[in-house]
Order: structure tokens, then sequence, then C-alpha cells
């Protein structure tokens, strides 16, 4: 066995968790798919898998059911549905895990691949690749427990390593200088309450939590493959740095699914230690898949077709994190000393390093580019790096309706900053408001001079038309529009800041606020219009 250690308790532990966090995923898509996606949603479904038709797409390209069953908002829902008994199912082993796994990577990935806009960011990918790579590995899951503990470690490896390469390399001054933090907690997509409390605390302490932030994701990266006496280790540095991220932000399933990958850092004597309760591990047990043996030839079989493949294919995007620089040429390792570069250099110069290691690990990697390639329509070996590029300003649009071009009354959302009156929300467990994280994106392009993207031209006309799925979306209606919609609508940028640490603005940020707006939780200062359109006369 891997390092001579039991995994049965924890592999059962791995399955029930991972059946959560589908059933959350699921549920949080049911509440609002059709506002999104449905036929008279934003950007309905069946556009997009018509376009595909009509250019006689796969599934293997577009990995979503609606190209082969049906595109109608029946079978979307059924989708939900279906997705939503195979996570209960895999719960409970009421079937084999890996054909319920299988029933929630189909449905889920079919919504994705028709919901790009609003679910195409790295947690709904790291989900799917979560979910495949146990329907692959189930098969021998009993008798070779291992290749998949391996690929688990493979995945964290890749998404921790990644993380903390891509901050050092993604070219932001902020997380070499130590600043970073200064800036997460306010410009993240959705704060929450306890965003102000740790944005107010003082420079030092945040420079210690972007130095953390590397100790953690790189060190605990590195000892993911080490024995269990040492790999705990990178238990806790994950832990701590994704309760952190949990605790002071909104972020869905991102923390909860990372930590479920993480169960199998741990072996069973350690969860046998950890859980408390005795009917908890009674249940694990029973829920467990029973093993058997088989012969040790056969053993190879999952690691020559499954472990050794994925690893090395997962490589490919974990290299272009490095951006194919020598890592010991970074001032964070020659501001100490030269010698490891001199050496890392006389090695790569090497002539029989190059023919014996260097000419065969190129064809290896290009055979593992090809394989990312293959493979990347169905999501495996994603590249996942967060919050690489720290935002040093955060610009909300508000939109505002009127019914004579006089008097405006502005629209609030659920969760993303509005209403700077308004508490900031706690995000119920799991729930991903995807129209509220994408249009934190929106004006970062428009910083850059780029216009409005058409799904938000359409998101303004179904407000003009009074869709009851898009607008249940949103928060509270402003008291004139809630039984009939607006005739003008437009959609302004603003400047917002938390009130603490006003002090430390820009003066002349200071002066141009209202005085009536400190005190508050924001408060923000209107840069210029975004968007605007009226009803058009029947």
């Amino acid at each position: 066995m891997l390092f001579n250690e039991p995994w049965y308790l924890s592999l059962s532990l791995f399955e029930r968790s991972l059946a959560c966090i589908n059933l959350a995923a699921f549920l949080s898509s049911l509440a609002q798919w059709r506002g999104q996606i449905g036929s008279t949603g934003i950007l309905p479904a069946y556009s997009f898998v018509r376009y595909w038709k009509e250019r006689k797409m796969t599934f293997f390209q577009r990995p979503t059911l609606c190209l082969i069953i049906s595109d109608s908002d029946n079978f979307l829902l059924a989708l939900h549905w279906i997705g939503i008994i195979c996570s209960i199912m895999a719960f409970f082993a009421i079937i084999p895990p890996g054909i319920c796994f299988m029933g929630c990577w189909l449905c889920y990935s079919s919504l994705v691949t028709v919901s790009t806009t609003f679910m195409g960011l790295q947690m709904h990918s790291n989900l799917l690749e979560t979910n495949m790579l146990y329907v692959l590995c189930s098969p021998f899951l009993a008798a070779e427990p291992e290749v998949f503990i391996f690929i688990q470690w493979s995945l964290l490896f890749r998404i921790m390593l990644g993380g903390a390469v891509g901050k050092y390399t993604g070219g932001d001054r902020s997380w070499k200088d130590g600043t970073a933090m200064l800036w997460h907690y306010w410009t993240q997509p959705l704060p929450n309450p306890l965003s102000p409390i740790f944005y107010r605390m003082s420079a030092s302490v945040h420079k210690m939590e972007t130095y953390f932030t590397y100790i953690s994701e790189g060190i605990g990266a590195l000892l993911c493959y080490t024995p269990q006496i040492t790999r705990w280790i990178s238990f806790v540095f994950f832990l701590f740095i994704l309760m952190g991220i949990n605790m002071t932000g909104n972020y869905a399933h991102l923390a909860p699914l990372t930590i479920t990958e993480m169960i199998l850092l741990l072996n069973d004597n350690v969860w046998r230690s950890l859980i408390p309760f005795d009917f908890i591990i009674s249940f694990l047990e029973y829920t467990s898949i029973p093993p058997y043996s088989i012969a040790w030839p056969f053993k190879l079989l999952p690691w020559i077709f499954i472990g050794l493949p994925y690893f090395f294919i997962s490589l490919i995007p974990l290299w272009s994190t490095f951006r194919f620089e020598n890592p010991f040429s970074w001032p964070i390792f020659t501001h100490y000393s030269n010698h490891p570069l001199k050496l890392s250099q006389y090695i790569y110069n090497n002539k029989y390093f190059q023919r014996y290691f260097l000419i065969p690990w190129n064809y290896l990697m290009d055979w593992s580019e090809y394989g990312h390639d293959l493979l990347s329509p169905i999501r495996l070996c994603g590249r996942y790096v967060k919050f690489a590029h720290m935002t040093k300003r955060r610009w909300e649009i508000i939109i505002e309706g009127s019914d004579n071009g006089l008097n405006w009354y502005e629209y609030d959302f659920k969760y993303k900053p509005s209403n700077i009156n308004k508490r900031l929300p706690i995000v119920p467990f799991c729930h991903m408001p995807n129209l509220d994280w994408r249009l934190w994106f929106l004006p970062n392009d428009a910083a850059r001079g780029a216009p409005p993207p058409h799904w938000f031209d359409v998101f303004l006309e179904r407000i003009l038309e009074h869709n009851q799925a898009v607008l249940g979306l949103l928060g509270q209606l402003p008291e004139p529009f809630r039984n009939k919609p607006p005739k003008y609508l437009r959609a302004w940028l603003y400047d917002y800041r938390f009130t603490h640490k006003c002090e430390q603005d820009s003066k002349q940020l200071v002066e141009n606020t209202a005085r009536e707006h400190f005190g508050k939780t924001w408060y923000r200062n209107r840069v210029g219009l975004y968007a605007e359109t009226n009803k058009k006369d029947e």
C-alpha cells in the first residue's frame, strides 16, 4: 500500500463529502437557472445548443446532454433533479458511488457547458474534475485505492503549488512586496461581515498574511507526497488558508470542495482519532467499499492507464504557471544566494543530463501536452490559480429605472454591493450567486475600455420586460416597479470603498465624498455611465 497506510475510512468520508458538495451545487443552480439559461432567461440554452448543432459539434467537444437529448426547460429542470437524486444516493451508497458520481458529472457538465458565462469559473471546473477522477478510478478503488489517493494528491499539488507560483509570476507587484492582502478584503467579489474587520488590521498583519499564503500553498504542496508523519502539515497549512478565505468572503463551494479533496491527505488512523462520535465512524464503515484483492500484475493497470498519465498531463497547466522560468532566478531566491541558480544552470547545460534526461523529458511533455489538449474539453487537468492579480479598485454597476426620465430608483442586488445602507451579506453555504459574481468582472473590463457585453444588454431588456425569472435574480425591487416595469433603464459605474480606513484613501477621493456616506459599510462616488436603454414603443 502507499506508504503502507489504510485508506478505506478516508475514502468513505471523501465520498460522503463529495456527495454533499454536489448536492449543494445542484441546489444552488436550481434556484437561479431559469433567469440565466431558461428559454426566457438572459442567455437561453437553446440558442447555444442549436448553434452547435448547425456546426455539427459532438458531445466530446461540448459535453452536454442538451446536445443529444433536448434543450427544453423541462429537460434542464430534469438535469437538476437527476443530479440531486444521484448526490443523495451517493451519500447513502444506495448504489455504487461511481455510478452516482457519473450521473452527477453528466448533469453538472451539461449545465456548465450551456452556461459558461455564468458557470465558467474555476470552482465549477474543479468540481467536474473531482467527479470525473473518482469515476475513472471507481472500478479499482476496492482493490487498488492508492491510485485514486495518488491522483488526489496530484490534484492538490497542482492547485496549491500553481496558486503560489501563479501569484509570484503573475506580474502583480503586490504579491512581491507583501501588500496583496491590503487590497483583497474590499475588492474581492462578495465581501461578508468579517471583511471590514480584517481590512482595518495593520499593514504588518496583512504582510504576514501575504507571506503565509506562499508558505502554506508552496511548502504544503511539496509535502503532499510525503509519509503521514509530515503530510499532516500540508493538511493544516491548507486548512488555515481555506478557512481564512471562506470566513472573510463568500466563495460558494471553493473552500469546502478543496477541503474535501484534502481528506485523503490523512489516512484511516488519523481520522479515527479526529472523529469524535462512534456513530459517524460506524456510518462511514457501513458505506465504505468492501476491499477485495487482485493479482499483482493487474494492480499495475490503473497506474499505467490512469495514475501516471494523469500525473504527467496535469503537469502541463502547472508548467505554464512557471512561464518557462528557472525558479532559482527569482529574486526571492537570489536575494539570499546565487549558488542554487548556478548549480541548476550547470546541471541543465551538462551534456549527459540533456541526453539522458532532458530529451526524454521533452518527448514526455510533448505527449502530455497532446493529452492535455485532448482532455481539456471535459475539464480535466485544468489550470487553477486563485487571486493571482489583486484588483486595486472596486467599481460596481448600479442599475436605475425611471418612468419619466426625471425620477430614478435604484435596483438592489441580493449579494453584490449596491445599497450602501445595506449590511454585508452572508451567502448561504455553498450557494453560488452566478449573476452577482459575473457582474464583479464587468467593471474591471470597463476600466480597460471594453463596452458592455451583449448579455448585459439582454439583461437590461429582460428587466424592461418585467421578466419574473430574471427579476428573481435581483434583490428587493424599487417600490414603483414591483408590479410594472420601468420605461427607462441606465447603469452607472460607482467607485466603492469601505468606510474603514477612509483616511488612508487619496485626499481628493475623501473630499469628493458626501459626508453622509461616512459611518456606513461603504462610501461611493459615481464614475460614469456604463449603459442605458429604454422600453420599445409597442
